[in-house]
C-alpha cells in the first residue's frame, strides 16, 4: 500500500512532464515538421532506456523529461538565430545527437549513475555546483557559434557547422553523464522541495486569493455600474468612449488591481480615474498584507515543526 501511494503521484507527475514536453514541442516545431515527431520519439525513447536502466529511480526520469523540454526551447531559439537555413531533416538529427549521447553514457556509466540516482539526497552547495558545471562548455559552444555568425553568417548557417557543434555537445554529455545524471537528481529533489514548502501555503494563499476575488468582482461591479447607468461616458476602450460589459469590468478591474495598465481600457471621467485610484491603492495595501500574512504563517509552522522534531532533510 504504501508503494502504492508513491507510485500514483510519481505517474502523475510524469505525465504532467510529458505533457509539457508535448506543448514546447507543438510551440518550437509544429506539428507538421519532422523535428516535432523526432521530438517526441527520441524523448520518449530515452525516458523509456532511462526507466529501464534505473527502474529504482523516483525522480530521474521526471527530471530528465523536464530538462528535454528545456532543451527543446534552447535549440528552438539556436536554430531560430543561426541556423535558419538547414532543412528539416538534418535538425532532427542535429537536436537527437546530445539526447542519444547521453543515454549511451548513461548506459556506459550504469553502476555509478545507478549509486546516484538509486539514493536521491539534497547535496551541499559546493557539491550541487559542481554538478552544473558540465552546462558551462555546451554554453561555451553555443556562444561561439552565435557570435560566429554575426561574423561570417552564410558559413556558420551551414549543415555541417551545426552537425559539428551538436556533435561536439554530445561528446561532452557523454563524457559527464554522471555529473548530468546528478544534476537532474539534484533538480528532481529541489523541485519536490520547493512544492512541499508551497503545499504549507495553501490555506493562507487561498485567503489571499479569496479576498482579491472578491475586491476585483466589488469594483468591478462599481464600475459597470457607474458606466450603464449613468449618462455620461466613464470609460474609453481601444480609445473610443462608451460603456463597459460586465467582462471588461473584471478584465479592468484586474489590471487596475494589479497596476498592469495594458492601455486598451482607460478611464475617461474624473470619477471613473478616481475610482481606479481607490482600487490601485487596495490592491497595493492587499498585496502588502498578503505578503506579510505569508511570511508569518511561513515562520509559525516552521516553528511548530522544529518544536515537533522538524522535517528530515539529507544533505550530503
Amino acid at each position: 500500500m504504501a508503494e502504492q501511494r508513491h507510485v500514483v503521484p510519481d505517474v502523475v507527475r510524469l505525465a504532467i512532464s510529458l505533457a509539457f514536453l508535448f506543448l514546447v514541442a507543438v510551440a518550437t516545431a509544429g506539428v507538421n515538421s519532422p523535428l516535432f515527431f523526432v521530438i517526441l520519439v527520441s524523448a520518449g525513447l530515452a525516458i523509456a532506456a532511462i526507466q529501464a536502466m534505473f527502474p529504482v529511480s523516483r525522480l530521474f526520469s521526471i527530471a530528465f523529461a523536464n530538462l528535454i523540454a528545456v532543451y527543446v526551447a534552447i535549440f528552438s531559439l539556436f536554430v531560430e538565430e543561426v541556423f535558419h537555413g538547414i532543412a528539416a531533416p538534418l535538425l532532427a538529427v542535429a537536436f537527437a545527437l546530445p539526447i542519444a549521447a547521453f543515454v549511451a553514457g548513461c548506459w556506459l556509466r550504469r553502476d555509478q549513475v545507478r549509486a546516484v540516482v538509486a539514493h536521491p539526497a539534497i547535496r551541499s552547495e559546493r557539491r550541487m555546483l559542481g554538478a552544473f558545471l558540465w552546462l558551462f562548455p555546451t554554453f561555451i559552444i553555443g556562444g561561439a557559434v552565435v557570435l560566429l555568425s554575426h561574423v561570417a553568417e552564410p558559413v556558420t548557417n551551414s549543415a555541417a557547422v551545426l552537425i559539428g557543434a551538436m556533435a561536439l555537445i554530445g561528446v561532452i554529455v557523454f563524457s559527464v553523464s554522471r555529473d548530468v545524471a546528478i544534476f537532474l537528481v539534484d533538480s528532481g529533489l529541489l523541485f519536490e522541495e520547493f512544492f512541499h514548502r508551497i503545499s504549507r501555503l495553501v490555506i493562507p494563499a487561498f485567503a489571499f486569493l479569496t479576498f482579491y476575488s472578491l475586491l476585483v468582482i466589488l469594483f468591478a461591479s462599481v464600475f459597470h455600474i457607474l458606466s450603464q447607468y449613468t449618462a455620461d461616458a466613464h470609460f474609453a476602450v481601444d480609445g473610443v468612449p462608451r460603456a463597459l460589459t460586465f467582462s471588461e469590468s473584471i478584465y479592468f478591474s484586474i489590471v487596475s488591481m494589479s497596476t498592469v495598465g495594458y492601455g486598451d481600457i482607460v478611464p475617461h471621467s474624473s470619477l471613473a480615474r478616481v475610482l481606479a485610484s481607490i482600487e490601485i491603492v487596495c490592491g497595493f495595501m492587499l498585496l502588502l498584507f498578503g505578503v506579510s500574512e505569508l511570511l508569518e504563517y511561513t515562520r509559525e509552522h516552521r516553528e511548530q515543526e522544529r518544536g515537533r522534531g522538524g522535517r528530515p532533510s539529507a544533505r550530503r
